[in-house]
């Protein structure tokens, strides 16, 4: 089930394009995003890395639910969102709510907010 409240949900993909352990870069209202799955569960953050905003679903690596960016070697959480190399908030995955429905990933931004 997808949460509604204060968010637009959009399709992102379809779940059988992400694979078990896996990631996918996608392109969802204009905004890059990077969809996981992670032990049947599936996150999203926005694709570029915090750090030199590089693409996390081109280039990096998900090892559980770590995903590590291909340039320079820093760590996140596809869950929490937190980064393991610096405690600096603006260094942290732009998270953004996931759901499936009907083989369908869907990813929601904040009603009225930028995209």
């Amino acid at each position: 089930m997808l949460p509604t409240v204060g968010h637009l949900f959009y399709p992102a993909c379809n779940v059988d394009d992400v694979a078990e352990g896996g990631k996918v870069r996608v392109v969802v209202e204009g905004y890059p995003v990077c969809v996981y799955r992670v032990n049947g569960t599936f996150y999203a953050s926005g694709d570029p890395c915090p750090h030199e905003l590089v693409s996390l679903g081109d280039g990096g690596v998900l090892d559980g639910e770590v995903v590590t960016c291909g340039a320079h070697r820093w760590r996140f959480n596809v869950r929490t969102g937190e980064c393991y190399e610096d405690d600096d908030p603006s260094h942290r995955l732009t998270k953004l709510p996931c759901g499936r429905k009907d083989g369908v990933v869907y990813v929601g931004f904040e009603d009225g907010g930028e995209r």
